[in-house]
């Protein structure tokens, strides 16, 4: 019989397992799990979807009495756009001496205000890409999305209002073509949907996610109308 940590999905050696004490524990996350526990799950069919083991870029430990699931942000999409912003800033930045040193008209200098807020934005939006991580922390109280170091908007749920999770994908069409990304929502109390984490760039760091945050918290997954097909 193979065991599997319920936290991270590597397979548990032997000598890693207490028949007696009825415990687990993982060489590769370090969490100690119950064996029993593990038994009624698969007992009760809870997970009907294929397990996940941990993606590329992510990892997953448990903080005290938390769960935490931590994501790179970084992709080779953000070096483009930082090398981008590079010519679109440079151009601004001559745009404006030429117009403060020369004594340029007032249009001048307010005609690419418009084209400094997108470069701010587009400037922001890849130095987070490159330096930014993803904290999902899961505990009794609550499930809460944040980012860092940058500042990035960030979602929290109370456990009480927190009913499923299920995974979404996005497909982006752009001038330069068609990308796809995924997303892990929630369904909270009253049916409402909340995306919690976007803009992931695998399939199964959404499905691990959705995994190990219903595992940790003993919500039996359920099927949710236009979830990602496994």
């Amino acid at each position: 019989m193979r065991i599997s940590c319920p936290y991270c999905s590597v397979n548990i050696a032997a000598q890693d397992v207490n028949i007696q004490a009825a415990v687990g524990k993982c060489a590769g996350c370090g969490a100690v799990f119950d064996l029993n526990e593990l038994a009624g799950a698969a007992v009760d069919g809870s997970a009907r979807k294929p397990a996940v083991s941990l993606p590329e870029g992510m990892s997953i430990r448990q903080d005290g009495s938390d769960l935490l699931l931590t994501r790179k942000w970084f992709s080779i999409k953000y070096l483009g756009l930082l090398f981008f912003c590079v010519f679109w800033d440079g151009f601004l930045v001559v745009w404006y001496t030429i117009a403060f040193t020369q004594g340029g008209p007032l249009l001048m200098k307010l005609f690419p205000m418009i084209h400094v807020a997108v470069g701010v934005g587009l400037t922001y939006t890849a130095v987070a890409g490159l330096l930014n991580r993803t904290f999902i922390r899961v505990n009794a109280s609550e499930l809460s999305v944040t980012h860092g170091p940058l500042p990035w908007p960030g979602k929290k749920v109370v456990r009480g209002d927190l009913d499923q999770l299920f995974c979404e994908e996005q497909v982006h069409h752009g001038k330069n073509g068609t990308t796809v990304t995924y997303t892990v929502s929630a369904v909270v109390r009253g049916g409402k949907r909340i995306p919690l984490a976007a803009g992931l760039d695998a399939p199964d760091q959404a499905r691990f996610v959705e995994q190990e945050v219903e595992r940790f918290l003993g919500i039996g997954d359920r099927p949710v109308t236009g979830e990602l097909r496994s």
